[in-house]
C-alpha cells in the first residue's frame, strides 16, 4: 500500500471539501441565522443535508490523514533504525480477513438481536400502559358517579340559580373541590362547567383556582369564561351534555375542559329535570388550566396515542 499517495489524495480531497463547506456555511448562516431567506425551502434543506454529510466525511478524512501521517512517520523511523521489513503471509491475511468478516457478522447479529429485544420490550410496555389506561378509565367512571352524589340539595340549588356566594355555598363547593383528589383513586381533579350569566359568554368554568379569598377572608368566585371553545368537537360535546345527551367520541380530544387522552370521565348535575352543570374528572396532576403538565402524560407519545370514548352511559345525579 502506497501510504504517500493515499496521504496526498486524502489531503487534497479534504481541502476541496472544506472549501466547499465554507461556501455552504456562508449560505446557511445568511439564510437561517440572519433570516434573509435567500434560498427556497427545498434548497435550504439540501444545503443543510450537504453540510451534515460534508462534516462527517471531513472528520473521517482528517482521521485518515492523521493515521497515514503516523504510518509514514513510522516507516521513516524504521528505515533509519535499519529494521527488517517484515512481510505478512497470504495465509495470515486470509485469517485476518475471515476474522474481520466473522466479527462484522457477529456485530450485525448482535445489533439485530438487540433491536428485536427492544421492540418486544416496547410492545410489552405499550400493552401494559394500555391495560393500565383502561383500568384507570373504569375507576374514573365510578368516581364520577360517586362525586355527583356528594352535591347536596342546597349546593345544587345554589349552582343552578348562580347564587353560590349569596347562599353561603361557595365555601362548601371549595371544600368539595379540594377533597376530591384525596378521596378517590388516581387523585383526580374536578372541573365544573356551568352556563355563564355574563353576555356574550356562554360557559363558566369553576375549579379550585377560581374560588379565592380577599384580604378580609371572604370567598369570592372568579370563573373562567368561554364564549366558545377552540375545538369544534369539544363545543359539540359540551352542547350535547347540557342538553342531557350522551356525546360520542371516536377521536382524541385534548380540549379546554374535556380531555379523553388521559383517564377521565364526565357527568351532569340535574335539577328539576334540567342540566345545571357538567362535572369533569381527570386522573393525575394537572396545571392551573386542568391540563397535564408538559411531558408528563404517559399515554401520549411514540406508540402510545391512547384515548377513550367517554362513559358508556350518561352519568347523572
Amino acid at each position: 500500500m502506497n501510504h504517500r499517495f493515499l496521504l496526498r489524495l486524502v489531503t487534497s480531497f479534504a481541502v476541496c471539501l472544506l472549501s466547499s463547506s465554507c461556501f455552504g456555511i456562508v449560505l446557511w448562516v445568511t439564510d437561517e441565522i440572519l433570516g434573509w431567506d435567500i434560498l427556497p425551502d427545498a434548497w435550504s434543506l439540501l444545503v443543510r443535508a450537504l453540510l451534515v454529510a460534508g462534516g462527517i466525511i471531513t472528520f473521517v478524512m482528517v482521521v485518515m490523514n492523521l493515521m497515514l501521517s503516523l504510518a509514514l512517520l513510522a516507516e521513516a523511523n524504521a528505515r533509519r533504525a535499519q529494521l527488517p521489513d517484515y512481510k505478512i503471509s497470504r495465509r495470515l491475511k486470509r485469517r485476518v480477513l475471515r476474522g474481520l468478516m466473522a466479527g462484522m457478522v457477529a456485530i450485525a447479529l448482535l445489533l439485530g438481536g438487540l433491536q428485536v429485544i427492544n421492540q418486544v420490550r416496547a410492545q410489552a410496555a405499550t400493552q401494559a400502559a394500555e391495560t393500565e389506561f383502561n383500568q384507570f378509565q373504569i375507576e374514573m367512571d365510578q368516581s364520577v358517579d360517586q362525586v355527583l352524589d356528594l352535591f347536596t340539595s342546597p349546593l345544587l340549588e345554589a349552582i343552578d340559580t348562580h347564587t353560590l356566594a349569596e347562599k353561603g355555598q361557595l365555601g362548601n363547593l371549595r371544600k368539595l373541590l379540594m377533597s376530591i383528589p384525596s378521596s378517590f383513586p388516581q387523585q383526580p381533579s374536578m372541573v365544573m362547567l356551568v352556563p355563564a350569566t355574563q353576555a356574550p359568554y356562554k360557559y363558566a368554568r369553576i375549579d379550585t383556582n377560581t374560588i379565592n379569598a380577599n384580604q378580609q377572608g371572604q370567598l369570592y368566585l372568579s370563573p373562567e369564561l368561554y364564549a366558545s371553545f377552540p375545538s369544534k368537537q369539544e363545543t359539540q360535546v359540551i352542547e350535547q351534555l347540557f342538553l342531557g345527551e350522551l356525546p360520542t367520541l371516536t377521536e382524541p380530544l385534548a380540549g379546554q375542559v374535556i380531555n379523553n387522552t388521559v383517564p377521565s370521565s364526565w357527568g351532569v348535575l340535574k335539577r328539576d329535570g334540567q342540566v345545571a352543570a357538567v362535572v369533569y374528572l381527570q386522573a393525575g396532576p394537572v396545571d392551573s388550566f386542568g391540563q397535564p403538565f408538559p411531558n408528563q402524560n404517559p399515554y401520549r407519545g411514540k406508540n402510545r396515542n391512547f384515548h377513550h370514548d367517554g362513559p358508556d352511559s350518561l352519568i347523572s345525579n
